[in-house]
């Protein structure tokens, strides 16, 4: 059997493979964003159910898998890593500034670091971002005062106007206070973070990524430079916690594939097989199952930061998001938004009001 990769940029990916799969051109094994999932399988058998096939599941926990990877009662991918959301420190520069990271940080604490650093010196912000973060760390706040996701599973909006209100206002105090560069800047390198000139130059002490981005935001740094890991902020009053931990991305087998048995057996070995999973390293953040988590340990191929944020986000770990919140559509909407909040186009209120009647107008659309 031979097995032919075909490379990948991130920009696009999404629309790339729908346009693949609507159109019966997609490749026999499909690497995946988890968010994607619930798009993919709705209404369509594109993706096979793992669950009845060759495929070996029993090193797998079976609730990670029905939290993330089963739609329908079909399991149609398998996580190939462990992910967990952390701050990602530049520890060499946060020395330097006297950033106190130990402790963790609130959402208060936060704005008060950005506003004391920049005092000193106004070419330093305290986070590196783009939408995405921005996006996520919104939604961040927003689940810890509601305690649930976005939009539930049967349609209802899972917060409050009011508890919109304060996730917008925390957006507009840190972009004033200097928590995060200017969108206008930052934008520039969406998606390519790692990138940024700011954080090459180190005049960035952190950014909110997942852990397997931990290798890459290093090597963008001067050699010598040390980075390190502490949780996302904490309400003192959070009804969920602090990190999100979900599958780094997700392998599936195109359920139209004309070698759908030898993708299934591919995937059984890379994701199982203890050598596979040393040649993997940690590239795919820290391996699902524990053997291969294990073996890639006893190898020497976990990085001590990676293994130490997704330790720390399961140790503080968030509701998962529901399909509907994890829908491209209302992430659309919120970043919509978001970005009139960063260029001041509405005030927090407005947002709220306009976020509330966009997502029940887009939740009604999607069910029916």
């Amino acid at each position: 059997m031979t097995i032919e990769p075909e490379y990948g940029g991130f920009d696009g990916y999404n629309q790339k493979i729908k346009t693949q799969l609507a159109g019966s051109t997609a490749p026999d094994i499909i690497q995946l964003d988890q968010p994607w999932l619930a798009e993919l399988t709705k209404g369509q058998e594109v993706l096979s159910d793992l669950s009845k096939s060759s495929m070996d599941l029993s090193g797998f926990n079976a609730q990670y898998l029905k939290d993330f990877v089963t739609y329908n009662n079909k399991i149609v991918g398998l996580p190939m890593g462990t992910n967990g959301r952390t701050l990602i420190i530049n520890k060499s520069l946060a020395g330097k500034l006297g950033v106190d990271y130990s402790k963790g940080f609130s959402w208060d604490s936060l704005i008060a670091e950005a506003k004391r650093i920049r005092s000193t010196d106004s070419k330093y912000y305290l986070m590196n971002s783009d939408m995405g973060v921005v996006q996520l760390m919104w939604t961040s706040y927003v689940r810890q005062l509601s305690g649930s996701s976005l939009v539930k599973e049967d349609g209802a909006l899972g917060f409050t106007k009011e508890q919109a209100v304060e996730g917008f206002t925390w957006i507009k105090q840190a972009y004033e206070a200097g928590v995060f560069q200017p969108m206008g800047e930052s934008q520039l390198f969406s998606s390519k973070t790692d990138q940024n000139p700011k954080w090459i130059n180190q005049e960035l002490v952190a950014i909110e990524g997942w852990s397997s981005e931990i290798t890459k935001f290093q090597a963008a740094l001067p050699k010598g430079t040390e980075i390190d890991v502490t949780l996302p902020p904490l309400s003192p009053n959070a009804k969920t916690g602090a990190a999100l931990v979900r599958p780094s991305m997700v392998v599936s087998v195109n359920n139209k594939s004309e070698n759908k048995e030898e993708a299934i057996k591919f995937v059984n070995w890379l994701l199982t097989n203890k050598d596979a999973a040393v040649t993997l390293g940690d590239v795919r953040a820290v391996p699902a199952l524990e053997t291969t988590r294990q073996a890639i340990v006893d190898a020497g191929k976990l990085d001590k930061n990676v293994a130490k944020a997704v330790d720390l986000a399961t140790s503080s770990q968030a509701i998962p998001d529901t399909a509907l919140s994890q829908n491209s559509q209302i992430s659309e909407i919120t970043n919509d938004l978001l970005q009139k909040i960063a260029f001041v186009k509405l005030t927090p209120e407005q947002a709220a009001d306009e976020l509330v009647k966009r997502l029940t107008d887009k939740v009604k659309e999607l069910k029916g």
